[in-house]
């Protein structure tokens, strides 16, 4: 998520969040950019930028698409 929101302001939201449900956990992490499923989201001076993600550990186990199994 992006967010104008302050660290304390986002901090005491994901903790409350977290209290919600015992079986579901939020987690954080502040950066500029974040791999999610396979794209890449990057904030290059507060315009955010996407890009394709390869996960090296993933690749010898995914199928490609065009090998018609």
């Amino acid at each position: 998520m992006t967010t104008n929101l302050s660290f304390d302001e986002i901090n005491t939201r994901l903790i409350e969040a977290n209290q919600q449900d015992e079986n579901i956990r939020l987690t954080h992490m502040i950066s500029s950019k974040v791999e999610y499923l396979d794209v890449l989201v990057e904030n290059d001076n507060g315009q955010l930028k996407t890009s394709v993600y390869h996960k090296l550990a993933a690749e010898p186990y995914i199928l490609p698409f065009s090998s018609d199994h």
